[in-house]
């Protein structure tokens, strides 16, 4: 399932109550405020819940606050965790804000973890000595791995070649820009594909639909979708059902996230394949916070953390349900803790597999 490693002892810190005069706590329960882009997403339901656990085991309080999918927001409500005095920050670093969060926690000597999405520099480098890691999934691999799927399941059209559509996630990010190198990889070993069109569903269900119905007018005969994510191979899969398609069958969409219904369809075979598993990154950054928090520093070379992460076709359905009842690895935060465990090693090593 996942194997994780990190953490240790002590100090204080001083918070404020309800307005009222600073009180001292021990650093064994720190603070730690985390932003998400939005609570509507299952994928982020999964993301906090394992934050949850966590936080639950190590004696952690925790505040999650939801974006609602609005950059604004995403920059108030790391205002609002620094005016809090939180005592660390955990941050999705959609829409470029994550050079922001970080500046505005450093002006309060508050430590940022950012995962999911990256900013242009790397974490403890420059001015950035707040930024102390970034965790998040290998989006190039995964791209190309879903990507490579897809086309492996693809037959080729009468001019020979293999006909896909392309629904990329937000245009800027990261996630979107990585996750399409990946597939740019797998066409380039292929060397047999053809691209009818490529639209922006902003990593959003009814977006994703709604564009992806106005490529598949145009382009009927397409016979592959790759989806940037599982909201988006929703959409996807709605608008060729909505055509009178069968998803699986006339049109193979392949895609990432393992979110609970995109499991339901590959296990339905409407979805060709998924991979996902980085809802971990939330925990995983909590846990190099608590480390850090109890003055064990993850070291700049290592503070960089790209997740690679676990595959599912149809067969594989029966072991993810096995292995992650309710999308959740059997994982325990103390024992992979130096405060809990000395012999834990300072630095975070992530395996996230099935167990047979």
């Amino acid at each position: 399932m996942i194997g994780v490693r990190g953490i240790s002892k002590g100090l204080f810190a001083t918070v404020a109550l309800c307005g009222l005069s600073s009180v001292a706590v021990a650093a064994d329960e720190p603070t730690i405020g985390v932003v998400v882009p939005t609570l509507d997403s299952q994928f982020w339901n999964r993301d906090v819940t394992f934050l949850q656990t966590g936080a639950a085991q190590l004696g952690v309080h925790l505040i999650v606050l939801n974006a609602d999918n609005k950059p604004d927001q995403m920059i108030q409500s790391a205002q609002d965790l620094v005016a809090r005095k939180v005592d660390g920050i955990i941050s999705v670093g959609y829409w470029s804000t994550a050079p922001a969060t970080i500046r505005f926690a450093k002006r309060a000597n508050i430590p940022v973890i950012i995962v999911d999405t990256y900013p242009a520099f790397s974490p403890q480098t420059g001015e950035h000595t707040n930024y102390i890691a970034f965790v998040g999934p290998s989006d190039l691999d995964s791209g190309y791995h879903f990507g490579k799927a897809l086309l492996s399941a693809l037959k080729p059209s009468p001019d020979g070649k293999k006909v896909i559509g392309v629904v990329n996630g937000t245009a800027g990010t990261s996630v979107a820009i990585d996750r399409r190198k990946g597939l740019q990889k797998a066409i380039e070993e292929d060397g047999n594909v053809r691209i009818v069109g490529e639209v922006d569903g902003n990593f959003v269900r009814d977006q994703a639909q709604t564009a992806f119905e106005s490529l598949y007018q145009g382009h009927p005969e397409m016979t592959g979708v790759w989806s940037g994510n599982d909201p988006m191979a929703m959409g996807v899969i709605a608008a060729l059902k909505s055509k009178g398609k069968v998803p699986g069958k006339d049109v193979i969409v392949s895609s990432m996230d393992l979110n609970p219904e995109n499991v339901e369809e590959v296990k339905a075979g409407e979805q060709l394949y998924d991979i996902g598993g980085h809802w971990v990154q939330g925990g995983i950054a909590l846990e190099i916070m608590y480390n850090y928090l109890h003055g064990f520093k993850l070291p700049a070379d290592q503070a960089t953390i790209k997740l690679k992460l676990l595959p599912m076709t149809k067969a594989d359905v029966p072991r993810f349900v096995r292995d992650f009842p309710g999308g959740q690895p059997n994982y325990d935060f103390k024992a992979h803790s130096k405060v809990y465990n000395k012999d834990a090693p300072l630095s975070p090593a992530f395996d996230i597999h099935y167990s047979q």
